[in-house]
């Protein structure tokens, strides 16, 4: 079987740390002088702020994936629907350049920000100065990569022999159990996206709220959202959010939700789309229905 509606990503982000254990004498104390309760932290070799211009847009990185995309039960990798495989390779891309040009700007004023840490604590100089690597070898310590990869079956030739025969049967029945689960997971984490925003809307309804522009966006999001990842097919939500969405178009806009009849229309179709939602007996139906048809 070859699962054709997605496939698996892994992104990689390596960075200097620009810090190093802090050992008990750094303090003047001998180890046997901190309690087993205490936990020493680290010396900081460059500003807090430099640190965290690399930790931020590797961060905006793996958000953009994993909002794109559905963790998988394999090697700490994301399952990445082909609807959105392209709009994350080029987020990716656009997040690499970043990266790598705050990595090109940190090793050219390198030993501008090491000397400023080293002037700002004279005292500890000798303490933090053989920490700090030769410019030559940060290159190396800065990199943004993702690999792309299929989901296959497990393969092998009988000339390989009984033993290896089997032990690809039993690899194969593994991964099915472990596609499965996921496939499942997949269903439910959708489905609580949209119940979770359903009743956020008919609560406002409900409290007397006003209904905003930003209320409208973020259901239209939610809607739009699960049309893209919804490669399993869920039919029963997708449909009822089309309903859903029929509250919202015909060029209403936040001011026709003043009126209490539009108003309770919205909440109506909002409650009746998050109890679908809430509903997981029918997901077994959902992921073999989709098995099938990949198997086709």
């Amino acid at each position: 079987m070859k699962y054709k509606d997605g496939v698996l990503m892994t992104l990689t982000v390596t960075k200097w740390g620009g810090a190093k254990k802090l050992e008990p004498q750094d303090l003047g104390l001998k180890a046997d002088e901190v309690p087993e309760f205490m936990r020493l932290g680290k010396k900081l070799l460059i500003p807090k702020e430099e640190r965290e211009a690399f930790v931020q847009t590797e961060n905006n990185a793996r958000n953009a994936l994993e909002r794109a995309s559905f963790p998988f039960p394999v090697g700490g990798a994301r399952f990445v629907p082909n609807k959105v495989l392209m709009k994350i390779l080029q987020e990716l891309e656009a997040y690499k350049r970043v990266y790598m040009d705050l990595a090109a700007s940190f090793r050219d004023r390198y030993h501008l920000i090491r000397e400023d840490m080293l002037a700002k604590y004279p005292e500890h100089r000798d303490k933090l100065e053989p920490f700090y690597p030769p410019v030559q070898l940060l290159g190396k310590r800065f990199s943004f990569e993702w690999v792309v990869f299929v989901i296959e079956d497990a393969s092998y030739q009988a000339k390989n022999g009984e033993d290896v025969a089997a032990a690809y049967e039993k690899f194969k029945a593994s991964l099915e159990t472990q596609f499965d689960k996921f496939l499942s997971d997949v269903v439910i984490d959708l489905r609580f996206q949209v119940q979770e925003t359903c009743l956020k809307i008919a609560e406002r309804v409900k409290a007397g709220e006003i209904i905003n522009a930003h209320s409208i966006g973020a259901v239209h999001r939610m809607i739009d959202k699960f049309k893209t990842l919804n490669f399993i097919g869920d039919q029963t939500i997708e449909s009822k959010l089309e309903e859903l969405r029929g509250q919202l178009n015909g060029g209403r806009s936040a001011e026709d939700f003043k009126d209490e009849t539009a108003r309770q229309a919205l909440r109506e179709a909002a409650e009746a789309v998050a109890r679908q939602a809430a509903e997981i007996g029918d997901i077994s139906k959902i992921t073999g229905e989709y098995k099938r048809r990949i198997q086709l």
